[in-house]
């Protein structure tokens, strides 16, 4: 018996775009940004000082020659916030690296991102996820290239990033 798949291709892209448009509504506001900023990495790394306080984030773009200006600051640059604006739309937006299923177990969408790709080796590939000593080695900067060391070039099925938002990339990994 043959099974008429048009009707179900036709209601499931149907579904999948109302999804997309109820997830793309108007969030509100947030009365304490920061708090949330911090936990999806974008204002940068703090950790314990000596005097177990805080040290003050290093700058996004700290000592890097992209040839790109870039201010990763989170509300004063172009940057802003890097895993909202560049990793979740173009990474976990295509269902590849979101919190359910994520490919080569690279979630890049939930809070605390760079907890989990900093210091992190990749799946599959030899290499950093993302090393803030050496960003331009860092395997998540490595895939936005046309010819990545291993694997197909990111975002997969979707146009290249822009050569702004690749810089954003590499100065966000230098700072955390």
């Amino acid at each position: 018996m043959r099974t008429d798949c048009s009707a179900w291709s036709a209601w499931s892209a149907a579904s999948m775009a109302l999804a997309a448009l109820l997830l793309s509504g108007c969030p509100g506001t947030l009365d304490d940004k920061q708090r949330f900023l911090l936990d999806a990495g974008s204002a940068g790394h703090t950790s314990a000082g000596a005097d177990g306080g805080e040290d003050a984030a290093a700058p996004a773009d700290a000592g890097l020659d992209t040839g790109v200006e870039v201010d990763a600051s989170p509300d004063t640059g172009p940057c802003g916030d890097v895993v909202t604006r560049i990793f979740v739309p173009s990474c976990g937006g295509t269902g590849c690296h979101d919190a359910v299923g994520p490919q080569q177990d690279l979630d890049l969408v939930s809070p605390g991102v760079a907890a989990r790709v900093v210091g992190v080796a990749g799946v599959g590939c030899a290499s950093i996820l993302a090393d803030p000593t050496s960003p331009e080695a860092s395997l998540i900067y490595r895939k936005l290239s046309p010819t990545p060391p291993c694997g197909s070039p990111m975002p997969l099925s979707r146009p290249p990033l822009s050569d702004e938002d690749e810089a954003c990339v590499l100065a966000w990994i230098a700072a955390q």
